[in-house]
């Protein structure tokens, strides 16, 4: 009889994660297929069946560009394909979402020790109340949160690839395409421009020999977000990835703020706003409100500073709030899951910023990563939604928080035993 061989770690591992990426694919269809999608979610349906239809994109208000377009954009060639049928729109993201869980995986291979912690980060994922509810809705989320872990881990792979120039254009590209996806996500540019240039900016010998990958990975942005400017360019007369920049900082930034969202109804301009748009168009009115938010700011230097103060508590905030109108005993269960979820993963996650000098390069490019995609927020205005794109990140930081402190637990059960022996 012959002896049996043991599987492999690498193996054992692999069957996990595809164990957790079929859970992850089956909740999420699940919960495609029992929600009506709502709200925004119906704009970025029409934005992708309008192009195709009309060849011209529209948010039925007519906006060019105010929505970002990317996530439309990711959905057309599958409708060409299969369809516009609200089915094959949740094909797509519940595709998206076990997608997800695979790369939350490999961020926390490079952040964490094994291959058993980065399962743990997975696992965390793959059963995220909110990351499978957002299956069900047509929003840009679905395709933002897996390429912002993309852009995670092609940073962290970059300093070892053998082909720099290639995997720099796949960077910009990547980035490129997120910009369209969500242009909140620009601020974290600057740690692919560290990867590139190996995270030193002397001697300036340094960083004339990283200066062609930096510009091939440029390249690839501007390959990647091209054919939309070009596209803003016919249709508004100036190249634009969304003209909504002015229009979020002015609620953000008015007499009437509160740090949170409110109608262009509640500010002062709200009279006055619908007639200003038919007269100066959607570039130009969503840029003079920009201007009113930068006079106001300067005006109220202060008053501004609080309110960002109050923008980055309420994007952190514990989902503790209410739905509308009477909620089912489901409804309130769920919130209460994703309370507890939350009430775990943001605590374990700040652990590791108690011994900042243990921090790895990957660590910090992490917490980097988070803090740079917060900031945009600070200025205009916040929902719980904003955060969801670095709940991936969050739950790798998690999880290594969580070893941190097993560890130190660890030592001091053995220093115990060793001073009682």
């Amino acid at each position: 009889m012959s002896e049996r061989r043991p599987v492999p770690a690498p193996m054992i591992a692999h069957r996990w994660l595809i164990a957790l990426i079929v859970v992850a694919v089956g909740l999420r269809l699940v919960a495609a297929l029992a929600y009506a999608p709502h709200d925004d979610a119906n704009t970025y349906w029409m934005m992708a069946t309008s192009l195709m239809s009309t060849g011209h994109m529209t948010d039925g208000m007519g906006n060019v560009a105010y929505y970002s377009a990317g996530y439309s954009l990711f959905l057309v060639p599958f409708f060409w394909l299969f369809g516009a049928t609200p089915l094959v729109a949740h094909l797509v993201n519940v595709a998206l979402g076990g997608t997800c869980v695979w790369l939350t995986y490999l961020v926390g291979r490079h952040v964490l020790p094994n291959r058993r912690w980065a399962l743990a980060a997975a696992a965390i994922w793959a059963v995220y109340p909110v990351s499978i509810l957002y299956s069900a809705y047509f929003a840009k989320e679905n395709l933002m949160i897996p390429l912002f872990v993309l852009q995670l881990l092609l940073i962290f792979q970059y300093p070892a690839s053998k082909r720099p120039l290639l995997s720099g254009f796949i960077l910009g590209v990547v980035y490129g395409f997120e910009l369209i996806t969500g242009a909140a996500i620009l601020a974290t540019g600057l740690l692919i421009g560290l990867a590139i240039l190996g995270y030193r900016l002397w001697p300036i010998s340094h960083l004339v020999g990283r200066l062609r990958p930096a510009l091939i990975a440029i390249s690839g942005c501007l390959i990647a977000v091209g054919p939309w400017l070009a596209y803003t360019t016919h249709e508004l007369g100036t190249p634009v990835l969304t003209t909504n920049g002015g229009f979020n900082l002015y609620l953000g930034n008015n007499p009437k703020a509160t740090g949170r969202q409110i109608g262009i109804e509640d500010t002062p301009i709200g009279p006055e706003w619908h007639d200003l748009k038919d007269r100066l168009g959607e570039v130009k009115a969503m840029s003079h409100l920009g201007d009113l938010a930068k006079d106001y700011i300067k005006a109220n230097p202060a008053h501004a500073a609080d309110l960002s103060i109050k923008k980055l508590a309420y994007l952190w905030w514990p989902p503790v709030q209410s739905g509308k109108g009477a909620e089912s005993p489901l409804e309130m269960a769920m919130r209460l899951v994703w309370l507890t979820f939350y009430a775990l993963i943001i605590p374990l996650a700040l652990v590791p910023l108690l011994k900042p000098k243990s921090l790895s390069r990957e660590t910090i490019v992490s917490f980097g990563t988070v803090v740079l995609y917060c900031a945009p927020y600070m200025l205009t205005y916040v929902v719980y939604r904003y955060r969801l794109p670095a709940m991936p990140i969050m739950a790798v930081l998690a999880v290594y928080g969580a070893r941190q402190i097993y560890l130190a637990l660890s030592g001091s059960r053995a220093q115990r035993r060793t001073e009682s022996a």
